[in-house]
Formats: C-alpha cells, structure tokens, sequence
C-alpha cells in the first residue's frame, strides 16, 4: 500500500494494492492513447495506440491506474488501464446494431450525429493543424459548429442491454463450477463476465484469473437464494435504471432524448503559469481537451426520477436530468485518483468498514456525502407512493472458505404496498478488499451491497455498490 494527497485537501488516503492479474489479451479504447515507458502521467511517449489495437495485458499496477502491456509488434509499455477492454471497440447506430466505417469524417457525422462521429472529426481538424500546440487555439471550424449544435437539441440513444437475470446469473455459476473442474481455458473469460455483472470488486478473492477465486465466485452466487415474486409495481425494464446510468444510457432506457453540450478549451493567453484548472498543463505535458472542446456535459431533456433508498424504507424522491460532465482529456493523462472518494458510491456505511483507515477514518468518511441511513438509489418514470417502503428482513451464515463472505443479510422493499418485494438488496460481510492488505488487523465490515429489481415477476439485477477503500 502507498499513501497519496488527494488535489485541495490536506489528507492522506490509503491505495489498495491488487495481486498482478495473468497476462490476458485486451483492446485498445480510444483514439492515440498514449504508451509510456513508466507506470506515470509524466513517463516519456513511446507511442500511441489507436482504438481496436489488440495488446497483451502483463500486469496492473491498480495502486497508480496504469497497466503494463504489450503490444503485437513486441513493444512494451504502460497505459492507462481505463482504456483497455477485453472485447473489441465496435461502432453502432441508434439501433444498437454494427454500422460501417465511412472514410469521410463529416460524411459520417451527418450519416449517424453522435459524439463518436464529432470526436472523429475533431481529430481529423487537428491532424489538419499538427503545427499549433496542443492546447491551441485553433481555427473556427464552421462544419464542427454545427455538429456541437445539432447534439445540442437532443437525438435518441441506443437501447441498453438488459438486465442480468438472476436465475440465469445461477446457472452461469453451476457451468462454471463445473468449467473449472474440466480446467477449461475460457473458465476465466465466464468469471471475468459474471464478476461483472454482480459487480463484485476485481480483488484477490474474486480473481477471475484464479482458480480459487473462480470458485468463491461461483460459490456466493450458488448460496444466495432470493424470495420468488409475482409481478408488482416494475412491469418492464424501460421504467427503472441504475444509479451508474448516464444520460445517454438512461435515455435510450426510457426511450428520452438526451442532449450534449460542450465547453469550450480557454485561450492560453487566459491560463497561467501556475493554474491548475483542467484548461492548463505542465511545461512539456499535453492538456487536456478535444480540438477546441475542454469538457462534455450529457443530459436528458425531461426529467425522471432520482429515489435514493433509506435501508429503514424511507423514500427521497427528486426530479433529475442525470446531467453529467466529463473532461475530454484526449492526448494528457487524467489525474491520478481524479473523483475518488472512499466508502459506498450511493450508500452509506457503517462504523465497521471505515476503520480500515485509521486514524484518518473521521477525515476520509467526511469526504463521503451519502445521507445518513442511505442504502441505494435508482432512476424511474413512475411515480412513488407517499410514505416509506415495507421492509422485511433475512440474515444468513456463510462459509468464508467457499465464499469469501461469513454473513449476509436480505432486505426486501415493497414500494407500492401490495405485499410483493419491488427491490432486493443483499449485504455481503466478510474481510474486505482494503483488509486482503493487512490481515493481522483485518476486521469482517458489512463491504458489499447487491441489488436485485422485480421485473414483471423475475429477479433482475438493477446494480451493485461495494466499500471503496482506494482509487
């Protein structure tokens, strides 16, 4: 484990360090991401890799972000892990389906406008104008002009996958028990979709790399047993989201548009030698920005309901957009830890798991601003019934060895009031990821959190949220 100061606080806070992961074959993620000769932001270029490069992945080094790879000419290097992925990158249009590539960048906007199509034509203007210095500031681009304004009055979103089943989810997990047992080669690539799925931490003791993580894997999945329901208050998917979802994910869910609009890069003439602002850069490092673009803001253009879930049943509902900003960071790094923050992304937690820090607990769980009793939230279009949720209870035992967990707790929630739970939540206890580091002062915590949706009578999985003890 290493300590870092996170930007604008006086505070330490503890990275947890993974065990390496297996070399494995992983696609590149974007346009020209940068290989570097180290596992940091200010390591020398040694090339740049465009989307769809097939590399092998040689190790991660989770504590700093960066993996060590190698790609299919022999070279080696570090990248960011964020931009490798363990399927290829494919284009799709507003049906979801595969579209193909048009060698004409503005052609291709107009074809199908979606911000895949603006960046790629935003790169070719800067391929255009390679003498002007990364941060600009480059020629007005009338055709880009009307690109960002045509996003910005809304277009329609693929539909999203659907939910994991549970019941199907169980059966995965009996094939790959049984996968392993015949030491089949794609039992790793079975556990790596499945850990995904019930979004279980990427962490020794789910290590779909090893067999003994495979196995607690399947195991959790195989001992939890959810009560059966009718249909109720959800009839189909396209009324509720996860709390992960994005604007555009949201909105091709309940059939919405969403919009995108963009801000543009200051001038450098604006940024000064010490600004620190995303529109600045070291002296000899890229800045951060897409040709004239600094940052992406998605949104829908009506909005939904946001219900945050109180694990005593309360209900607090608000209109919400899901308006979102992402910095368009293009050829410079992110910020190492960039939007961490320790504890659960849309719950509270308890004492337990925030003594892993010490005596930096208080200050590290000040920086979490889920309300107190929170337990999860969700996005929906239908109205919720006044007054809190029925909640019944369950708690079981677990066996640690096939496991990981010693506990776990079952929370139904009946949010119409008609006798039929609407959501699960399934509360894991065990050793969490942050202890795996220090197991002579490990402690069980209450660390994960599954969350299964009524849909029409099946058990879906609608998210996860698991104790973040490090970027």
């Amino acid at each position: 484990m290493r300590m870092i100061a996170l930007a604008g606080m006086a505070l330490l806070i503890p990275i947890v360090q993974a065990a390496p992961a297996a070399p494995a074959q992983r696609w590149v993620d974007g346009g020209d991401v940068i290989l570097r000769a180290g596992p940091q932001s200010d390591a020398a270029a040694v090339a740049r890799l465009p989307r769809n490069s097939v590399v092998t992945l040689v190790r991660e080094e989770s504590a700093v972000g960066y993996c060590a790879i190698r790609t299919a000419d022999g070279m080696a290097g570090y990248t960011a892990c964020r931009y490798l992925m363990r399927a290829p990158v494919i284009a799709v249009d507003a049906q979801g389906k595969p579209r193909p590539q048009e060698p004409d960048p503005e052609r291709a906007f107009w074809l199908q406008p979606d911000w895949s199509n603006l960046e790629r034509y935003a790169q070719s203007l800067r391929d255009r104008n390679l003498r002007i210095k990364q941060q600009g500031p480059f020629p007005r681009s009338e055709a880009l002009e009307k690109m960002k304004a045509h996003l910005a009055l809304g277009m329609h979103a693929a539909k999203p996958a659907p939910f994991a089943d549970w019941a199907e989810l169980k059966r995965t997990a009996l094939r790959l028990r049984a996968q392993d047992k015949a030491g089949a080669k794609q039992a790793w690539e079975m556990a790596a979709d499945l850990r995904e799925k019930v979004g279980l931490a990427p962490n020794e003791l789910y290590n779909s790399d090893d067999a003994a993580g495979r196995r607690r894997l399947s195991g959790v999945i195989g001992a939890l047993e959810f009560s059966a329901v009718t249909p109720s208050l959800f009839r189909s998917e396209a009324q509720v989201a996860p709390p992960s979802s994005s604007a555009e994910q949201a909105g091709g869910r309940f059939g919405i548009k969403f919009r995108q609009l963009v801000k543009p890069r200051p001038k450098p003439a604006q940024v000064s030698e010490d600004d620190e602002s995303p529109g600045d850069a070291s002296p000899g490092e890229a800045s951060p920005g897409l040709y004239d673009m600094l940052n992406r803001t998605d949104a829908l253009v009506r909005p939904v309901h946001r219900v945050q879930l109180d694990r005593d049943g309360t209900l607090r509902v608000q209109p919400s957009l899901i308006r979102k900003t992402e910095t368009l960071w293009g050829d410079a790094d992110a910020p190492e830890c960039k939007g961490w923050v320790p504890g659960f992304a849309y719950g509270a937690a308890d004492a337990g798991p925030w003594r892993f820090f010490g005596h930096l607990a208080a200050a590290n769980k000040k920086e979490n601003t889920q309300p107190p009793g929170s337990l999860f939230a969700f996005y929906t279009t239908l109205d919720q019934a006044p007054g809190p949720a029925r909640v019944s209870e369950a708690r079981m035992t677990l066996e640690r060895a096939r496991t990981g967990f010693v506990k776990g707790t079952h929370l139904y929630y009946d949010l119409n009031a008609d006798g039929i739970a609407d959501l699960a939540v399934w509360e894991g206890e065990g050793k969490g990821p942050g202890d795996i580091v220090r197991p002579t002062t490990a402690t069980d915590d209450r660390w994960y959190r599954l969350v299964l949706v009524n849909i029409n009578g099946a058990w879906k999985v609608l998210g996860s949220d698991y104790f973040s003890y490090g970027c």
